[in-house]
């Protein structure tokens, strides 16, 4: 099973399939979503890491949000949680864990002759590099990877100090919910304050009925700021990336 995560909702996502299908005509493709934010590469991060369990195991996750598409950038693939993930080393991987390799372009574009594929450009490395090497590593095919040390990650910030912490904006969804980067373990908490507005940590999103900004766990399992009925970052306006100070309260 190969999934697709890109930012492009056209015709492309739809070549990207067909290149996947000319190597493995039997392979099960789904879509997690191509309506990532153009070139947010931590949107990517974020999107990747919160939706590939919900795949089987040996499922194979092509990412493609490459604003560096065609520069020295490495294409890889990660092998992590028993999922392999192929896309450019940009940092659409950084909240993932695993055994990194490279891929091997010459080795790749050799292979791809087998099957009648010899267009290559170095503008759609997702149709060119990755959705083939993710239709090989699909029939079990690895000739084509090398190991590599480490990735490039993105500067996540989760800082907390007693009552105080420093997160990074993990996402905002299309309700306005402002996804932080700290989940439950990291602290006991009842209410948070940003930039001097309390907000209560309820349940759920009904309980905040006669409230304004309210924070719960997400789906995910991070913590969110939200608003019932309502868009949190209408009044807050974050984005993806992007560093907040929080007081932390457990009474």
């Amino acid at each position: 099973m190969i999934s697709l995560t890109t930012d492009f909702d056209d015709f492309y996502a739809g070549q990207i399939k067909g290149q996947i299908y000319k190597i493995n005509p039997d392979a099960k493709i789904v879509d997690i979503t191509h309506k990532i934010k153009r070139q947010s590469i931590y949107d990517a991060a974020f999107v990747i890491s919160s939706s590939y369990s919900y795949f089987p195991k040996g499922a194979i996750h092509v990412v493609v949000v490459d604003p560096g598409v065609g520069s020295q950038r490495a294409p890889i693939a990660l092998n992590s949680d028993g999922h392999t993930f192929v896309g450019p080393d940009n940092g659409v991987f950084s909240l993932l864990k695993g055994e990194v390799f490279k891929i091997d372009v010459n080795k790749l574009n050799q292979k791809l002759l087998v099957y009648g594929i010899t267009n290559f450009s170095n503008t759609f490395h997702g149709r060119d590099i990755f959705a083939p090497t993710a239709a090989l590593l699909d029939i079990g095919d690895t000739d084509i990877l090398e190991k590599k040390d480490q990735i490039t990650r993105l500067p996540f910030k989760k800082e907390i100090n007693k009552n105080i912490a420093l997160l990074s904006i993990l996402y905002v969804d299309s309700f306005g919910n402002i996804i932080l980067n700290m989940k439950k373990e990291d602290a006991n908490i009842k209410e948070i304050e940003l930039s001097n507005v309390k907000i209560p940590v309820l349940t759920h999103y009904e309980e905040g009925k006669n409230l304004g900004l309210i924070a719960l766990y997400s789906s995910s399992g991070y913590l969110e700021i939200s608003k019932y009925l309502g868009d949190a970052n209408s009044t807050l306006n974050l984005k993806t990336g992007d560093t907040i100070k929080l007081i932390l309260k457990n009474e």
